[in-house]
């Protein structure tokens, strides 16, 4: 029988398609991937990678071999895995960043204390998870609620409203909203339509709506407000922390409904098992 360690490596080369990353993610040298593969060429008496000066490439039967192995070693790692977790209740949650950073990691404690035997495993990505095949008991999503094949429950909807550090609007007229014209707008990368869409609904106008400072994320954009590097368009409930701190102040200018809200969503498919449902109900009421 063929090495599996050498299997292993072939199928970790055939996937990333680079040997520097399969050596990398297999734990051994270049060197050594090559030498597992020159091993498991022996075996199976077979040229199964390309050897032509710019790295390890799969010949025809070598792409033959990785069709016809598929994703066993991944489907072998999974059981692996879920055998090690056994006699263990988790939760295993898919959610966006900002959500995660900004209000639910600071809120987790108590649902830790409410519920101390379920262990979590929190996944932030801007991905949209697949609940039937992918293993996440639940996921919140920002959107309209109208995904087919889930089971939704709305947390909020999103609202948007200016958020500044309170040095930015000392000596000024805080009901005043022309002062935002001397103030620098600061945008999120993956939210550059907020500014717009305060400003249109607010009926007004701004120098920066298409240029101003852009930060990668709506949590940087909040901690480059909080240095008073500009103003930010913000929903309220992720800048309550340093609201309360008095880090930021929100003046009493126009809050904009949006159409989208966060949303906790599962499958219908599977079970609803009690730490799925207790989650659900806690952010249900939390929110």
């Amino acid at each position: 029988m063929a090495s599996l360690r050498a299997l292993h490596a072939f199928s970790l080369l055939a996937r990333h398609g680079r040997a520097s990353l399969a050596a990398e993610k297999l734990g051994v040298s270049p060197s050594a991937l090559s030498h597992l593969m020159r091993k498991l060429e022996n075996e199976l008496g077979a040229t199964l990678v390309n050897r032509d000066g710019r790295g390890l490439t799969l010949t025809e039967e070598g792409q033959r071999l990785a069709l016809s192995m598929g994703d066993a070693f991944d489907r072998i790692e999974e059981a692996v895995d879920s055998f090690r977790r056994r006699g263990r209740t988790e939760l295993r949650i898919s959610t966006v960043s900002t959500f995660a950073t900004r209000w639910l990691i600071p809120r987790l404690p108590q649902f830790q204390a409410n519920q101390p035997d379920v262990e979590l495993l929190l996944s932030a990505s801007t991905r949209m998870v697949d609940l039937d095949r992918e293993n996440y008991d639940c996921a919140i999503r920002l959107g309209t609620g109208n995904w087919p094949s889930v089971e939704s429950h709305l947390l909020w909807k999103e609202h948007l409203a200016v958020a500044m550090a309170p040095g930015l609007l000392r000596g000024k007229d805080a009901a005043d909203t022309s002062v935002l014209g001397g103030l620098r707008l600061l945008h999120s990368a993956s939210r550059r339509g907020d500014w717009t869409r305060w400003l249109e609904e607010s009926g007004l106008s701004h120098s920066d709506t298409k240029s101003g400072t852009v930060l990668q994320s709506r949590d940087l954009a909040i901690q480059a407000a909080i240095a008073g590097m500009g103003a930010i368009v913000i929903d309220r409930r992720f800048v309550s922390q340093e609201l309360d701190a008095g880090h930021l102040i929100m003046p009493d200018w126009n809050l904009v409904e949006l159409e989208t809200g966060y949303w906790f969503v599962r499958s219908p498919a599977r079970t609803l098992t009690r730490p799925v449902a207790a989650f659900r109900d806690w952010l249900q009421t939390t929110a």
